[in-house]
């Protein structure tokens, strides 16, 4: 039987999966985060603006529940956990994107993180199942 090589792409899916974990860590966090501290106060120039983030809250912990469980099937090879990773990274950069003003440096950390799970996931992913 002829056993197909994988070049050094596959490294790159791999390091998608240990980001995907990191990356459903670190959701999972800032949603925890915004339940603790719910009341975000904006001054404006004559105004003050109270936003209560307990539903974007729930929304990033859901958000890392699904990366780590996509994570998981990464590791294993599977073509769904990378499909479900793609689909699951870019919902997570239009959320930290509309989170952007309440926690700006954190949101643009994560977003920076989704591009580079973007790319190795959805360049040569399938050779991630060869290795």
């Amino acid at each position: 039987m002829a056993q197909s090589q994988s070049s050094g792409w596959v490294g790159w899916v791999y390091f998608a999966g240990f980001l995907m974990l990191a990356r459903g860590v670190f959701q999972a966090f800032l949603g925890v985060l915004a339940l603790v501290n719910s009341t975000v106060y904006i001054v404006g120039e004559n105004r003050l603006v109270s936003l209560n983030f307990t539903a974007w809250g729930w929304i990033h912990i859901a958000l890392g529940v699904i990366l780590l469980t996509g994570a998981a099937s990464v590791f294993s090879g599977r073509a769904w956990g990378r499909a479900v990773g793609a689909v699951m990274v870019t919902l997570a950069i239009f959320a930290n994107l509309a989170f952007l003003p309440a926690y700006p440096l954190w949101s643009i950390t994560l977003v920076a993180i989704d591009l580079l799970l973007l790319y190795a996931l959805l360049v040569r992913g399938g050779e991630a199942k060869l290795s």
